[in-house]
């Protein structure tokens, strides 16, 4: 007898019978399906890398429907690549292809709807490790005019390369080039549609005049995403100094400037670097001069104007925005000197703050800030680091030691500084003849030589000092910045971590976001990088003729006059701008 009674509620049907079944009045064999539960499958099979998940897969359906669930993917994932997402997203846009994840949270605005798909996830960074994608060559497009189109470089042509601007908003892609034009024109690629072109007319000059650069709004509102399509806020610099701000949806063919801001004589110098969140936009001109607007209104408001005598170019800027309302961290990575002729690397963190009084509204995001009582967004705290600091005072052996450290890593040019916030590239920059130089010297004797412009000498010694060969400029070196919280009493630090190795000539473009870098060299190759483990892969093997003329421009001293080019990337594709032309690679195979 039982001591309490049975619920009256249907028992839910059993997943699958656990022992053995009869079949045509005979028992069949016990297999591995028949025998376990669903539950004790997927726990054996936890315990399995990707690869045999995969062979296990091909096995029979049931062990190929197993074998793909997400759950189990989920794990792999996280176990494998340690966090909840694809790596390289700068946030700027979500998707509507059903392969979301949440980029990052503080800059983006993710549907809840919208489910990952672990395994898919799982492949794509795979494919990031293993320097595995599909190339397309953006040429030949119906409706576009074909002379405006980038095309692969001429081998042995002494002609200059183009060079261009790319930009990545969720599946479009936005370039236009940046020489001289009559009326500089935006190109926009969407994914499976036919592309437009966005022109610019500036009102400052009547002869020809280009683009200096461009940027993506990268406030929440821009990444809204609805079942349709997205929208774009883009700004975009003439060499005038003058800039428009565009807002684009993919469902239209034009779009026109919504506001255009003329600045005045004394500020009027091309804009090199930008960082828009709105209503915050952030510039920073040739002169290296950086300067702030405000967009909150219906005009456009110059608020601040800041210069520096310790930085200089070439630099790359971050914004992004902070858990108070209407304030902002601009993290600023530039060159800096080092005595008596030489270069090393540093970063400011700037804290910007609206004076004005904000509404309740603005505390929930969902739309801009709305600003009650007039007021400018300036900067209430700056705080720098410098990868090569002297101490002062008398210093013991430990701090000599890193003092010679620091001193190896200091270069005679510096080609490029690419920052996320959290990470700094250095690439060198140099001639080939100089390395070439120095490499012969560097036989002769084991440690640097250093000979007074009026004695007398038999040997053939470089004219300037030149970084030692484990810091030569194909060779990229990576600081981690560290910003403590403004109350702590430390101050900002900047790290060297290690030097990035692959590239086998000098680097003509550099990207760094969430965590990871890609590298343009101007032979063509592109490297990537896991900065947290510094694993790196090569995507692009190097034009041949290419190495052949750099191989003869070493002997020839022609290495400096390799131009420069353009790459970007975000989870799920790499697009360059160089000796072949503009190319995507795709990783999402």
């Amino acid at each position: 007898m039982l001591k309490r009674r049975s619920s009256p509620a249907t028992l839910p049907a059993a997943k699958r019978h656990a022992g053995p079944r009869l079949s045509s009045g005979r028992h069949s064999g016990i297999t591995f399906d028949s025998a376990l539960y669903d539950e004790l499958i997927l726990f054996i099979f936890s315990f399995l890398d990707h690869r045999d998940l995969c062979a296990v897969e091909a096995a029979n359906k049931n062990c190929s429907r197993l074998a793909s669930d997400d759950q189990l993917w989920k794990g792999l994932f996280l176990r494998e690549f340690g966090r909840s997402r694809l790596r390289g997203g700068r946030g700027f846009y979500g998707r509507t292809d059903g392969r979301l994840v949440k980029p990052l949270s503080s800059r983006v605005y993710r549907p809840e709807e919208i489910v990952p798909n672990w395994k898919w996830m799982f492949r794509i960074s795979s494919n990031w490790r293993n320097g595995r994608c599909a190339v397309e060559i953006f040429r030949d497009w119906d409706g576009v005019d074909i002379d405006h189109l980038p095309a692969p470089v001429v081998m042995n042509s002494k002609a200059p390369q183009r060079r261009w601007h790319v930009l990545l908003a969720g599946t479009s892609t936005i370039f236009a080039s940046a020489e001289p034009s009559e009326q500089p024109t935006i190109f926009v690629r969407d994914r499976g549609s036919p592309p437009t072109t966005l022109k610019f007319n500036s009102q400052l000059s009547s002869g020809s005049s280009s683009i200096s650069t461009m940027v993506l709004d990268q406030s929440p509102l821009s990444s809204r995403v609805t079942s349709h399509s997205p929208s774009v806020s883009l700004a975009v610099f003439l060499s005038t100094g003058e800039f428009s701000i565009y807002h684009r949806k993919p469902s239209e063919i034009k779009a026109v400037p919504k506001r255009t801001y003329i600045p005045l004589p004394q500020h009027r110098f091309p804009v090199t670097h930008a960082a828009y969140h709105h209503p915050l936009l952030v510039t920073l001109s040739q002169s290296f001069t950086l300067m702030i607007y405000d967009l909150s209104g219906d005009t456009i408001t110059h608020t601040q104007t800041l210069s520096s005598f310790t930085s200089h170019p070439p630099a790359s800027i971050v914004l992004s925005a902070m858990s108070i309302p209407l304030s902002f961290k601009l993290v600023l990575a530039y060159a800096v000197p080092v005595y008596p002729s030489h270069w090393s690397v540093g970063a400011t963190e700037l804290i910007i703050s609206h004076s004005g009084v904000i509404s309740s509204s603005s505390v929930a995001l969902v739309e801009p800030p709305k600003v009650t009582t007039p007021g400018n967004f300036v900067v209430s705290e700056t705080r720098s680091a410098r990868a090569f600091d002297v101490p002062q005072g008398w210093i013991d052996e430990n701090k000599l030691q890193a003092m010679n450290a620091q001193w190896g890593r200091k270069v005679t040019q510096v080609a490029h500084t690419q920052t996320d916030g959290k990470w700094v590239v250095l690439a060198p920059g140099g001639s080939l003849q100089s390395l070439f130089t120095t490499s012969n010297s560097a036989e002769s004797s084991n440690s640097s030589i250093f000979q007074p412009s009026g004695m007398p000498s038999t040997e053939i010694l470089p004219t300037t000092y030149v970084s030692p060969p484990c810091h030569s400029f194909a060779q990229l070196q990576l600081y981690r910045l560290h910003l403590p919280p403004p109350t702590s009493s430390h101050g900002p630090k900047l790290t060297f971590v290690r030097t990035l190795h692959g590239p086998r000539g000098p680097v003509s473009a550099v990207a760094v976001a969430d965590g990871r870098c890609v590298s343009l060299g101007a032979d063509g190759s592109i490297w990537v990088w896991d900065l947290e483990s510094g694993r790196c892969a090569e995507v692009a093997a190097p034009v041949e003729q290419l190495i052949e003329e750099t191989d003869a421009g070493v002997c020839m001293g022609r290495g400096a006059g390799l131009s420069r080019g353009m790459v970007v990337f975000d989870e799920r594709r790499i697009v360059s701008a160089g000796v072949r032309g503009i190319e995507e690679r795709r990783f999402d195979i």
